[in-house]
């Protein structure tokens, strides 16, 4: 019983597609040959649910109008259509500004932590240069800026620069050495 139904589902299917097709000029969807007229088949009316299976493949095979029409729902995922590459660097590297403006995060380690009256907390840190600067909270860095200052430690807000992540920045922490820590 349960084969015969199956088997008379699969024909209506297999019915329906065949009367797509045939109807698509040049006998398939989107063609560009004039209509031919197909062999009249023996078919029985079509009953609703026919109809119903008829109409929905006639929507599934409708191609969209125009490019506008697609919308991409990330849903907390990354657009497949987008560049793993990123963008080009901003600035070249040996056109980097002086100082800690044209620092890395990475390239700087912190020294120390003095606490100031009118400033209240300022890091010392050394640059790739092997000199040291002082820096409070907000100055820029080439790839991010301080964010917080506390007794041990600088927080930067580093820009991340890779698409597979949905965070555009992190949080990224420079702690005193240990033996800095003991002075």
């Amino acid at each position: 019983m349960k084969a015969t139904r199956l088997a008379l589902s699969l024909g209506i299917v297999v019915m329906a597609i065949a009367t797509l097709l045939a109807q698509a000029p040049g006998g398939r969807p989107g063609g560009s040959k004039p209509a031919t007229a197909a062999a009249p088949t023996a078919t029985a009316p079509a009953t609703g649910s026919e109809q119903g299976v008829q109409q929905s493949l006639q929507e599934i095979l409708e191609e969209p109008s125009s490019p506008e029409s697609y919308r991409y729902d990330p849903q907390g995922r990354r657009d497949p259509f987008q560049s793993l590459i990123g963008p080009a660097p901003k600035i070249q590297p040996g056109q980097r500004p002086p100082g800690p403006p044209g620092f890395l995060i990475d390239e700087i380690k912190l020294q120390g932590v003095v606490r100031t009256k009118q400033q209240g907390l300022v890091a010392m840190v050394n640059g790739p240069d092997n000199k040291g600067y002082l820096i409070r909270i907000g100055d820029k860095v080439l790839d991010g800026e301080v964010i917080r200052i506390t007794p041990s430690s600088v927080v930067f807000r580093q820009e991340v620069n890779d698409p597979t992540r949905i965070e555009r920045f992190r949080e990224v922490v420079k702690e005193l050495s240990p033996e800095a820590a003991r002075k």
